[in-house]
C-alpha cells in the first residue's frame, strides 16, 4: 500500500511564496517563461507549490482521477477558498480559484498585497 505525502497547506503557502520571490510575480496570465518577464500569478504559485502544473487550479474540476493529484487538488482549492475569503470575495461570487485570478490581475494588486495574502495577512 502507498502512502501519499500532501503538502498541507501552510507548506503550499509557504512554496509559492518562495516561487514569487525567487521566479517572478506576474499579471495576466498564469504563468511566463519569457526571459525578460519570466513568473506566475497567484493562483499558478500556489498550484506549483501543491506540486501541480501550473495552470491545474484553472479548472473548475480536475484533470485527473489520479490519488495524489486529486489529494494536492482538494488542498490547493481549499487555501485558495480560504485566502479569496480572506480578501473579502463574497461567497456568493465565482470559483475562489477565479476570483483570486482576477484579484491578481487587477492593476491595483501589488506584489506586497499577494505576499501578504499568501502570509494570512490579507486586508
Amino acid at each position: 500500500m502507498t502512502t501519499l505525502t500532501i503538502p498541507g497547506k501552510a507548506d503550499i503557502r509557504a512554496g509559492a511564496a518562495d516561487l514569487l520571490k525567487t521566479g517572478g510575480w506576474i499579471q495576466g496570465k498564469y504563468y511566463s517563461t519569457r526571459s525578460k518577464t519570466p513568473g506566475v500569478c497567484l493562483v499558478a504559485a500556489i498550484s506549483l507549490a501543491a506540486g501541480l502544473p501550473a495552470v491545474a487550479l484553472a479548472s473548475l474540476k480536475p484533470h485527473s482521477k489520479d490519488a495524489d493529484y486529486l489529494a494536492r487538488w482538494e488542498v490547493a482549492q481549499e487555501l485558495c477558498s480560504e485566502i479569496a475569503t480572506a480578501l473579502g470575495r463574497p461567497a456568493h461570487e465565482m470559483a475562489p480559484t477565479r476570483w483570486l485570478s482576477f484579484w491578481n490581475d487587477k492593476p491595483h494588486t501589488t506584489l506586497a498585497q499577494v505576499r501578504d495574502a499568501l502570509e494570512g495577512q490579507a486586508a
